[in-house]
């Protein structure tokens, strides 16, 4: 930058802690080529140095220490360029590490995912016949499947024996079987369903 004012060492220091742009414009002049060259030695790639520079210079201005020589401050600036330089390696190698489990994950999980699409449409049938069913059916499928309830409480949350609770919860699942069979669910889904 042309017309930045020089600073003799105490003078820079003392405008740096007052927050005087013009101290920034100069540091910045002074040490963001510097910076980007450092970084870009460690990360290897342009872009980011330049980012890693002015953030560095960024932090200085917004950091609140004092320093007590130039050669500290400097030290500082190139600390936290090397900081970031490395957090940038380390957060590429992490990304890298991810997308191979993932890429390698993407496999199985398409396939666990078309067979959660499948189970989720044959619930979705399941329930839909459930509530189909006459009430005095549909109310023990509900209690003994549903909300998991042993045969006991629901008898007696139903106001009903034991006998009457399996006559129902069996003339149910038949009229449940019937009604999925013919919609294309196997014999085998439903036993593992409702047995």
């Amino acid at each position: 930058m042309q017309g930045v004012l020089q600073y003799e060492e105490n003078e820079l220091l003392t405008a740096i802690a007052g927050k005087d742009t013009t101290a920034y414009a100069y540091l910045f002049d002074t040490y963001y080529n510097t910076l980007v060259y450092f970084s870009h030695s460690i990360i290897q790639d342009q872009h980011q140095a330049e980012d890693i520079a002015t953030e560095s210079l960024v932090k200085l201005w917004q950091s609140t220490a004092r320093f007590e020589s130039i050669g500290k401050l400097r030290g500082y600036l190139f600390t936290l360029a090397r900081n970031a330089s490395l957090n940038y390696q380390k957060y590429l190698r992490v990304r890298e590490r991810n997308s191979h489990e993932i890429s390698g994950q993407e496999e199985d999980a398409g396939i666990g995912i078309e067979a959660l699409m499948a189970e989720s449409d044959l619930m979705r049938l399941v329930y839909e016949e459930i509530a189909r069913l006459p009430e005095t059916y549909r109310q023990v499928v509900e209690l003994l499947y549903l909300q998991d309830m042993s045969s006991a409480d629901a008898a007696a949350q139903l106001g009903i024996s034991m006998e009457n609770l399996r006559q129902r919860k069996g003339r149910a699942i038949k009229e449940l079987k019937t009604e999925l069979l013919k919609k294309g669910l196997s014999n085998r889904f439903l036993s593992i369903l409702f047995f």
